[in-house]
């Protein structure tokens, strides 16, 4: 059995007293980031059975990473700087009893149960890791003075801070979505249009009106406009549409791989005759989750370092997504099946199915830039493994960088068949620039290694 001798002091910065702190004799009790890893592979698994958007499910994991940093920031503060004033409208969470003593680990994961059990669906599936992750600290104390008191009262703090998020972004913008009407989206010459095989309404049209975390607007980086629509055989438009449709009919074995690996769409459709169903795979911002715990291992982070590390990529997938969608719903570009379909080739599919939202530009390049420039200025630069599609039974790929796994999740979008190069390359761009702005904006270490 695991005991903790317990000494107290209080820590004090330029702004005043920071909060009680303890230092235990088990000074390891916080070099572990296991349970902040559980949480996030625990959301990513919920999520894929509940089978949300890809934009939505960023916003999922952005909010329960801000929770879980802000109940756990106070115990690490000459370290970490508070997310307050840092992300729009996040003004004043619960701030623990300074005169009183803290498990971090239990208040970061009391809010992160407390925001999955908010957001998704099928969040009971989380209850049996809560249980065991709760006794086995409640284990640590059973020796220690007022242990009861520290593992109720650290629980209490992390479900204050997660109720304090939840009232906040309340008013983000997603509740106000939910209830308009059915999109009218534009028709004509050029203009997306609902795609085979499930020809869906859009998704998401109204998540560019959401409330960015850092962003200053939804419009704050523009990308350059799709290439001018035109029926014209050698016309620049025509050429870019020659290049997906010959591409798709050249495609070899490691492009179908490339492809297959960064599909992440989170629910495929299969039609066999009349018989239709529908398979779940991790989406586009749970794959760049899984590349930020890569990095955790690579560095061997304590647990508020992880906790950094899935917050600053969770706010990214968000921002960058808000800003894609901004986009997506001001050109309404159409997709390539559709002009294939029309102008060239009546029977040609492409080899990945059409997401329901328009072109450009591309969600998948954007996000992974945005989160790959994080994890770059995080971590640096380093070769790694991702075996993030085994359990879809792909193989494990590598890479030499963050960067170009992100150039590769890119370009997979052309070998798919279900976008231009200019809504990958805009979209690449643009992913960059947002992250590097909020790595830019977002000031958490003291100071900034």
């Amino acid at each position: 059995m695991k005991h903790i001798f317990i000494c107290i002091a209080v820590l004090l910065s330029s702004d005043g007293i920071i909060a009680k702190v303890t230092s235990l004799s088990d000074s390891n009790i916080y070099r572990s980031a296991q349970f902040v890893h559980d949480w996030n592979a625990k959301m990513t698994d919920i999520i894929m059975e509940d089978g949300f958007s890809p934009a939505v499910i960023a916003k999922h994991y952005a909010y329960a990473n801000i929770a879980a940093y802000t109940a756990a920031q106070p115990g690490f503060a000459q370290m970490y700087r508070p997310l307050t004033g840092q992300i729009n409208l996040y003004t004043n969470p619960p701030f623990p009893d300074t005169s009183l003593m803290y498990d971090w680990r239990l208040c970061a994961i009391a809010a992160y149960r407390t925001i999955v059990n908010k957001v998704l669906y099928r969040s009971q599936y989380s209850d049996s890791m809560y249980k065991a992750q709760v006794e086995a600290i409640e284990e640590e104390y059973e020796e220690v003075k007022n242990g009861d008191d520290i593992v109720s009262r650290s629980i209490k703090h992390g479900e204050s801070v997660a109720k304090y998020t939840i009232a906040w972004f309340k008013d983000d913008g997603h509740i106000k979505n939910q209830g308009r009407p059915r999109y009218n989206f534009p028709r004509g010459k050029g203009y997306w249009m609902p795609t085979p095989p499930e020809f869906a309404d859009p998704l998401d049209p109204w998540f560019k009106t959401m409330r960015p975390l850092v962003l200053d607007s939804a419009r704050q980086f523009k990308p350059l406009p799709p290439v001018t629509y035109d029926e014209t055989p050698n016309s620049p438009f025509y050429d870019q549409v020659m290049q997906v449709y010959i591409t798709s009919k050249n495609i070899d074995a490691e492009q179908k791989e490339i492809a297959a690996f960064w599909d992440c769409n989170p629910i495929k459709a299969w039609h066999q005759g009349h018989f239709v169903f529908n398979t779940r795979q991790i989406s586009p911002g749970g794959h760049w989750m899984s590349l930020a715990k890569v990095g955790c291992d690579y560095k061997q982070v304590n647990m508020m370092e992880a906790i950094e590390a899935y917050t600053l990529v969770g706010i990214s997938l968000f921002d960058a997504f808000i800003s894609c969608w901004a986009e997506k719903y001001s050109s309404h570009s159409i997709r390539p099946v559709t002009y294939i379909n029309k102008f060239i080739d009546s029977t040609w599919e492409p080899y990945l199915q059409t997401p329901p939202f328009p072109e450009h530009t591309s969600g998948h390049s954007t996000i992974s830039a945005a989160s790959a420039e994080i994890l770059t200025r995080l971590f640096g630069e380093f070769s790694y493994q991702d075996s993030t599609e085994v359990r879809f039974g792909l193989p494990v790929r590598s890479f030499t960088n963050y960067h170009a796994a992100a150039w590769e999740a890119s370009v997979s979008r052309i070998y798919g068949g279900i976008h231009f190069r200019r809504g990958c390359d805009e979209g690449n761009r643009l992913g960059k620039e947002i992250g590097g702005y909020i790595w830019d904006k977002l000031n958490l270490r003291k100071p900034r290694e």
